[in-house]
């Protein structure tokens, strides 16, 4: 979910709306069906860059770019025929993109670019994708979440942890540093206790500190790291601090979404309803506040301070 101008880009399991928040119903709709630019449907990040340009992370499809007027595809591929399930399916040309699965993407200073695939962080010039997994310092080829701090540090959120990177050295942060809160996995069959990476599907039921969702850099250059099922961790760059559901604080303890508003407060989608932290009280919104749903799953503000709220049946509208 991403603003351009009074224009909110939705991407959904079906493809993108851009809704016209000026109305009260006149949207397009654009999938795989009415433009050649979606690869597929399932589209998990819009961002826009200073160009107004929207770059749409999918589901399998690689990464789209639309400037309005044109499309433009970016995959691993150099073209040809890809087997792809059980279908092959003719792709466009490829850039070199890390991987198909996009999940993030960060805007630099500089004009590039960087996007979070399931095969490492892809750094993109506008002509070529410089690729770094685990090979490079990664502590996961799965990588969720990007940010960069007000030193010019790029954060990346894995599934094995949350790593750093100034443009040469990588160092990596895990649940043994203070990342994420201690989970008790359920007791199961020995041999069906494997890992997320032996797993034919790449889904993770069970809660894990090492597994980062989102990022966020407050008005402090604070972090704050959303996980999966292990609450919202604080790093001051020094000390660690997190956050559980159930005391008080923030509502659920898998947190998808993190962003920052405009007076520094801390906004927060998770499994129970959409959090707000001042800097000293925490209060979170749920159905019983109109919530459309608990399940919130990312966030964005308009130009006037409106908080928009994507959950899993729906759209909601905080006004400022």
């Amino acid at each position: 979910m991403a603003f351009e101008g009074p224009y909110l880009w939705l991407g959904l399991s079906s493809g993108v709306i851009r809704y016209d928040t000026r109305t009260q119903d006149q949207y397009e709709i654009y999938t795989n069906r009415n433009t050649g630019g979606l690869l597929a449907n399932g589209i998990y990040k819009i961002a826009v860059d200073q160009k107004r340009g929207k770059w749409i992370g999918t589901y399998g499809g690689g990464l789209s770019h639309f400037d309005g007027i044109d499309w433009q595809t970016y995959t691993p591929y150099g073209g040809g025929n890809i087997r792809y399930g059980d279908a092959w399916t003719i792709y466009p040309m490829g850039r070199g993109l890390g991987d198909l699965w996009v999940y993030d993407i960060l805007f630099d200073d500089d004009g590039t670019a960087w996007i979070a695939t399931w095969k490492g962080v892809s750094h993109f010039d506008g002509t070529s994708f410089t690729t770094y997994t685990e090979e490079a310092g990664l502590l996961d080829k799965w990588v969720y979440a990007i940010a960069k701090d007000k030193n010019g540090l790029f954060w990346f959120g894995t599934e094995g942890g949350l790593n750093s990177f100034d443009g040469k050295n990588w160092k990596g942060y895990t649940h043994q540093d203070g990342l994420g809160a201690k989970i008790i996995p359920p007791k199961v069959e020995k041999e069906h206790a494997t890992g997320h990476h032996r797993q034919h599907q790449k889904e993770n039921q069970i809660g894990n500190p090492n597994y980062v969702l989102d990022i966020a850099v407050d008005h402090n250059n604070v972090l704050w790291i959303g996980t999966w099922g292990a609450g919202l961790s604080r790093f001051d760059g020094k000390n660690w601090k997190t956050y559980i559901a159930g005391n008080g604080t923030i509502g659920g303890n898998f947190v998808h979404a993190l962003e920052i508003d405009a007076k520094g407060v801390l906004w927060a989608g998770t499994e129970g309803g959409v959090s707000r932290y001042d800097g000293k009280r925490w209060i979170t919104y749920t159905t019983r506040d109109g919530l459309q749903n608990n399940n919130v799953f990312s966030i964005a503000f308009d130009s006037s301070g409106n908080k928009w709220f994507g959950t899993w049946t729906g759209l909601s509208k905080m006004m400022d």
